[in-house]
Parts: structure tokens; C-alpha cells; sequence
């Protein structure tokens, strides 16, 4: 375990994703970016130039990076297909990560993954970025404290439009099975899955369906049309614990939506909505005083209620964890949702998670 220096972290993946991890590690003292690593040469040294990474520290391959001794720890922003290897090799080498998500490409692998885990435990967090949402914090917090009394059922949402027709996105790697393992599903539901087990708990069943609308991309290099064979479309009833019932949309066909991810949670005498588009702000409905009807205020959300995510990164690394940290577990368990939401479409019946 690192104590009380500063974490020298190794970056595996350059692209757009990237540069939001490195200013996050710019904003913290306790973190430091010391290698990068990506297989496009030109953007390597580009970003090394930037940061200042000596030249030594500008990897091609992977396992260099997380085989050397002066990295402490490693975050991955790779395609879902390498999700698995990087986490493999951290755990072969004893290297803290931050992983992105969906944990794996497929169940298969997160299995592979949790028995070599269990044997060789390491700091993993997975990268659930919205548990880091002002909004859903304070909104957590709320139904925690029973302001809204016990809670009976909720609604999540996570709509975006990229993907429609009318724009005609070319075939990019997220519509490719072998590389993404599942659209929709897997890019904005793995989200809905990990915001839910944050705020209300975990999933029993799920009873689902999944739809592709766009069956043929052109090829941005050839040309020619491609097949499309992951999912445009998934959504799904479930139930939480102590039987809550949600239902869940998510789709990248959604015309007018940017990245609106949001979730209303109905209690006995209250409801809370709260979207990732409107950080520092909530709505609420609370009946007080036995009113027969109210209506629903807008609150705001104090800045206390901001934490950026690498904070809780390195404060697992140096061994000081925080609550509500998204870790290897998290990882496995959405993934094994994921999994039983598309044994569920394929079989056209309800499916216990375990």
C-alpha cells in the first residue's frame, strides 16, 4: 500500500475520454501523471509532449506500462474488448486501477477475472462516474434519511441521440459486438444498473427487451455498408431489494436528448428527480401536514455535495476508502446484470440474478 507520497499514475489510452482523466489528475495533489501509453505513436508522443512524460514513459504496449516499477497505479480508458486483459495484468503485477465500464466485455470474463481477484486482491475501482453527480449524492442522501418515506418504486433513464438514423453516424467500434460486446445497453445502461444499486440496492430479477433500429452502418474507411449487431435500444423491468419494482429505458435513438441521464425514485409520501444534466439542482414533492395535494419544488445542491472522482481513487490507494466507492465487486455485479438482462431478451422471460 502507498502512503504518504504522491501516486505516480500510468494513463493506458489516449482518446477523447483521456483528457477529462487528465485534468482530473492535475486538480490533485496526491496524484501525479508519470506514463502514458497508446498504440497511435503520433498522438503518444503529442499528449507526452503536453504532459510532460519523459520519453522513457511513453509506452505502445500495455503490459510495459503496468510492469514498471515506478508506476504506482494504472487507469484504463480502453475499448471494452481490452477491459479484461488490463485488469488481468494489474492484478498479475499487484498495480491499483481505476477500470472503466462495463466491467468486461462479456460475464465469461468477469468470472475469469473475480477467480483470480479473490486469490490476489488489488484497489480496483470501476469508473461509475455518475455516483459522483452532485444531484444524485444529495438525492441519495434524502432517501436515506426516509424524506420521502419508504420507497416503493422508480424510474430510470438514460436517453441520448447519436445514434439516429437522421444523423448517420458511420459503423464506429461501439457498433461492433467483438469490440463493444453490447450497445446501448452496455454504454448507458451499465450507468442505470450502478446508479440504482447506489442509491436503492441490488437487483433480484429483471424481465427485459432489446431492439436494434439502425441494422446497417457505412464502413467510414471502405465505404461500403456494414452489419450492425449490438443493440440500439434495451429496457427493462426489475426488482431491487425489499421488492422495489423499477422500470428502465435507454436508448441512443432518442431525438432532443444530449445525455440525459436521470432517475425519479416515488416513496410513501414523497418523490425525488434527479438528472445528471442539472447537477446542482433537484426536484422534490413531499405531502406534509396530511395536504392532500402538492407540488414539486426545485432545491438546490450545495457544493459540498462535490467530490470528483479520482479523489476516492487515490484515497483507495493510499488506504483511506470512502463510502459509496465504486469497486471490483461493483464491476462484477453489473456485469452479471448485464448479462442476465440479455439472457432475459433472448429468452423472452424473467431471470433471477442469482
Amino acid at each position: 500500500m502507498i502512503k504518504n507520497r504522491v501516486v505516480k499514475v500510468g494513463l493506458i489510452g489516449l482518446g477523447d475520454m483521456a483528457n477529462a482523466h487528465r485534468t482530473m489528475i492535475s486538480e490533485l495533489d496526491e496524484l501525479k501523471l508519470s506514463a502514458l501509453c497508446d498504440v497511435n505513436e503520433d498522438l503518444l508522443n503529442k499528449i507526452g509532449d503536453i504532459e510532460n512524460v519523459a520519453v522513457e514513459k511513453r509506452f505502445n504496449n500495455m503490459e510495459a506500462l503496468i510492469s514498471d516499477g515506478e508506476v504506482d497505479a494504472v487507469i484504463s480508458i480502453v475499448p471494452n474488448h481490452l477491459h479484461a486483459r488490463v485488469l488481468e495484468l494489474c492484478i498479475q503485477y499487484q498495480k491499483p486501477i481505476l477500470a472503466e465500464k462495463p466491467f468486461t466485455l462479456n460475464f465469461e470474463e468477469a468470472e475469469y477475472l473475480k477467480s483470480l481477484y479473490e486469490k490476489q486482491p488489488i484497489p480496483c475501482m470501476v469508473g461509475f462516474s455518475y455516483r459522483y453527480t452532485p444531484s444524485f449524492r444529495y438525492a441519495k442522501e434524502l432517501i436515506q434519511e426516509g424524506k420521502i418515506g419508504k420507497v416503493k418504486h422508480i424510474s430510470v433513464r438514460y436517453l441520448q441521440s447519436f445514434g439516429a438514423p437522421i444523423y448517420d453516424v458511420p459503423f464506429l467500434w461501439r457498433f461492433d459486438k467483438a469490440i463493444t460486446g453490447t450497445g446501448a445497453l452496455g454504454d448507458l445502461g451499465a450507468h442505470m444498473i450502478d446508479l440504482a444499486r447506489f442509491m436503492i440496492g441490488e437487483f433480484t430479477s429483471v424481465s427485459a427487451m432489446v431492439d436494434t433500429f439502425v441494422h446497417e452502418r457505412k464502413n467510414p474507411v471502405s465505404g461500403e455498408m456494414q452489419k450492425v449487431d449490438v443493440d440500439d435500444y434495451a429496457s427493462f423491468l426489475a426488482v431491487l431489494d425489499n421488492s422495489i419494482p423499477g422500470n428502465f429505458v435507454t436508448t441512443r435513438n432518442a431525438i432532443g436528448s444530449g445525455n440525459q441521464h436521470e432517475i425519479t425514485v416515488y416513496g410513501d409520501f414523497g418523490t425525488i428527480h434527479a438528472s445528471c444534466e442539472r447537477p446542482y439542482e433537484i426536484d422534490v414533492c413531499i405531502i406534509e401536514d396530511k395536504e392532500v395535494q402538492s407540488s414539486f419544488e426545485t432545491k438546490p445542491v450545495s457544493e459540498s455535495y462535490k467530490r470528483q472522482q479520482l479523489e476516492d481513487f487515490a484515497d483507495l490507494i493510499l488506504g483511506k476508502k470512502q463510502e459509496g466507492t465504486p469497486e471490483f465487486f461493483d464491476g462484477y455485479q453489473n456485469q452479471k446484470i448485464l448479462e442476465r438482462i440479455i439472457e432475459s431478451a433472448e429468452s423472452g422471460r424473467t431471470v433471477l440474478i442469482d
